[in-house]
């Protein structure tokens, strides 16, 4: 059986979560709070220490912002979730190259419409991790920032537009 990720809704109504979590998915809603990265990693699959991981659970992306990362992810307008410019992954050398061991986790946000694999937003705020919601990438570009050695190198800016305030997961 295949993976099937569906999104509930548009922002227009709850999710009955029902406990949030049954035998065959999930329905995350935006507040939603996590203790830890392992907890989201224990429901939903993938590495608990990425910036950016793919869901072993669920066809899902899973995007991690944290205020106090290297990156200076944002999101616009201020005090509102409905855009985010997030940095894509790899502390050290240039994020486009193919001797960059996370290069396919940014080509997967790229490619993510194209795969079927929505983007959930995470944010870390007061030592625990929300669900912000489901996104969609509309725009990238490439910057030059210092890496974790102070070298300058080449990263992706991921540019991203909220489409949902939840969604319910299916999983294998």
């Amino acid at each position: 059986m295949s993976t099937v990720c569906a999104m509930i809704s548009h922002r227009s109504r709850p999710p009955q979560l029902n406990g949030n979590k049954d035998m065959n998915g999930t329905t995350l809603a935006q507040g939603q709070a996590f203790a830890s990265r392992a907890e989201i990693s224990k429901l939903l699959g993938g590495n608990a220490q990425s910036g950016i991981t793919l869901a072993s659970k669920t066809k899902a992306i899973l995007l991690f912002k944290n205020e106090k990362e290297l990156y200076s992810d944002y999101f616009y307008p201020k005090g509102s979730y409905d855009h985010c410019m997030y940095t894509g992954i790899g502390r050290t050398g240039h994020q486009d190259s193919l001797e960059n061991k996370m290069y396919d986790l940014n080509t997967a946000v790229l490619s993510h419409k194209k795969q079927g694999r929505p983007l959930l937003l995470f944010d870390k705020k007061n030592g625990s991790y929300h669900f912000i919601g489901e996104y969609e990438l509309t725009e990238t570009h490439q910057n030059i920032q210092p890496d974790d050695n102070h070298s300058l190198r080449r990263v992706f800016v991921f540019h991203l537009k909220k489409v949902s305030d939840f969604i319910e997961l299916i999983f294998d």
